[in-house]
């Protein structure tokens, strides 16, 4: 039988230390698990088209029935994620498995809102945790059996178990409360939809005690994959929704960030390589403080850190007031200054800044690193809902479907003295970026995935974007290297030398002009004269 999800099994590991050298090349393969960890809510969409919102007191008509869907940036993101693995993944060879998603969130399943989301995760075939239910004692009691003994192997390096002891005094106090606090309800939000636009009126429920110290530890380290043929294991965890949820700031998920990590590095050692990155959207901050620790305390720990630009200026407060950022201009300005800012107080981040129509642009290091532009059907969105998080997905899957097939060697941890040729990949998620959050503006509602037909349709759209670009890129680099070649031709210094003469007033003799204007007279005269005379020999 098969171990239990996060388990070593003994069997399975003797078979493996017996395995011959042709078997041993197939299990020397990499293996990509993604954690989404954030926000789920129903969301009861209100389409008013452009009749606005009603005045105080007034009414307006909506055309379509306002039925509860599931929604918010975690699940909608975990639901296009899923998609694309099971649309676009391709398998390098026999025992190759593809990339799997997890979902872990906090919800009321006892509620209707609650069940919608659990038929929603089974519908879309990935895994939701309900990081509330019966989690009392999940952390604390949770044994996983001893990885393999392997010999003459390093011992692992020991771990820092400052930010485990933290966690656990502050479960312990959470735990002891617990009895006295009324089950709340599944979060739920109006959706509002006019104009182009959506606006949200938001009711968290329980996501509004859902802690990062809440997420299943065993999970976030093992990730349904402590199988001993694969030495190469990539985890990727993503936040969606920081500011949807106030428990996850004041240091919870910068020291539960810290463990995870921790605790991957120390079984990362001898034929085992587990390595980790990190990603976050924060979401629209309904408090209006955009603080929580974000850039001081977890944006050191995240490796992308994927915004809209609105968002962008409201953290770095740098005034932005149009999604695009305006002209050309004005986006070169603007990328400058986020790029200096987000470099000074995280150096080894990526930030995917979102910019609509735009499309997008990474910043790294201080300047744009890469930028793509977003398909043309864009230009007539049907609802935005939703469309941050679908890039959000598009552009990790992207990203980690190129890392699968990276070996630890060439690809390290950002950051890592090992750090692999990570920008190779911000491109290829650019890419699938802009094609599934276009894909979304076309359709109503921010959790229904497009078809595979759709997206390639829209991929090679954005393929087809870039080459115009970088032929009209091309021409005006052409024009301008004329401009200077003709520019070079001309030496302004022997132009004026050939009237230097008369180059000033002071130089100017008015007589002496007159008496050379007599002698060239004289001589044109001379020449008239032979030419009567003799013709040939004038």
């Amino acid at each position: 039988s098969l171990p239990k999800k996060g388990h070593y099994d003994s069997h399975r590991i003797f078979a493996y230390l017996n395995m011959s050298e042709e078997t041993m090349e197939h299990t020397n393969k990499a293996k990509v698990s993604i954690s989404i960890i954030g926000d789920a809510f129903a969301d009861l969409f209100c389409y008013l088209g452009n009749n606005g919102l009603p005045p105080a007191g007034g009414d307006v008509r909506v055309d379509k029935p306002m039925t509860p869907v599931a929604g918010g940036s975690a699940l909608n993101s975990a639901t296009h994620l899923s998609t694309l693995i099971q649309d676009f993944s391709t398998t390098l060879y026999e025992h190759d498995e593809p990339m799997d998603v997890t979902l872990q969130t906090a919800i009321n399943e006892t509620d209707e809102y609650g069940r919608i989301l659990l038929h929603h995760a089974a519908k879309y075939d990935f895994q939701l945790l309900n990081c509330k239910k019966n989690n009392k004692n999940h952390n604390k009691n949770h044994k996983r059996d001893p990885p393999p003994p392997q010999d003459n192997i390093a011992e692992a390096p020991k771990m820092d178990t400052t930010p485990q002891k933290e966690e656990e005094k502050e479960t312990e106090k959470e735990h002891a409360n617990r009895e006295t606090i009324p089950p709340q309800s599944t979060g739920h939000c109006i959706v509002i939809v006019a104009n182009n636009e959506r606006s949200f009126m938001t009711h968290l429920g329980v996501i509004s005690t859902f802690k990062a110290s809440d997420t299943i530890l065993h999970e976030l380290v093992n990730c349904r994959s402590a199988d001993p043929t694969f030495k190469n294991h990539h985890h990727h965890i993503h936040i969606a929704g920081y500011y949807n949820m106030p428990g996850f700031s004041n240091g919870n998920l910068k020291r539960r960030l810290k463990l995870v990590r921790e605790k991957r590095r120390c079984q990362s050692h001898g034929l085992n390589a587990y390595t980790t990155t990190t990603s976050l959207v924060p979401q629209y901050d309904a408090t209006e403080e955009w603080d929580g620790g974000l850039v001081e305390d977890v944006l050191p720990l995240v490796d992308f850190l994927i915004l809209n630009a609105l968002e962008a200026g409201k953290i770095s407060g740098i005034p932005i007031t149009e999604k695009d950022c305006g002209t050309a201009l004005n986006r070169a300005v603007m990328f400058a200054q986020l790029a200096d800012f987000f470099w000074l107080k995280s150096p080894q981040t990526y930030v995917i800044v979102t910019l609509g129509s735009r499309g997008a642009v990474a910043l790294y290091e201080g300047e744009a690193m890469a930028s793509i532009t977003a398909p043309k059907v864009y230009d007539e969105p049907v609802d935005p809902t939703g469309a941050g998080d679908a890039f959000a997905s598009g552009f990790l899957f992207g990203v980690m479907r190129w890392r699968k097939q990276q070996s630890h060697e060439k690809c390290a941890e950002i950051g890592s003295y090992l750090e692999g040729p990570w920008t190779d990949a911000i491109g290829e998620g650019l890419r699938y970026g802009c094609a599934v959050g276009t894909a979304c503006v076309m359709t109503p509602g921010a959790s229904v995935p497009a078809s595979k037909d759709v997206l390639e349709k829209l991929l090679d759209d954005v393929e087809e974007v870039e080459e115009e670009n970088e032929k009209a890129e091309m021409i005006e680099n052409d024009e301008e290297d004329y401009n200077e070649e003709t520019d070079s031709d001309y030496d302004p210094q022997e132009h004026n030398e050939e009237f230097s003469y008369y180059s000033s007033d002071e130089d100017f003799d008015e007589n002496e002009y007159e008496d050379e204007s007599e002698e060239s007279s004289d001589v044109e005269h001379d020449a008239d004269e032979k030419k009567r005379e003799d013709p040939l020999e004038a």
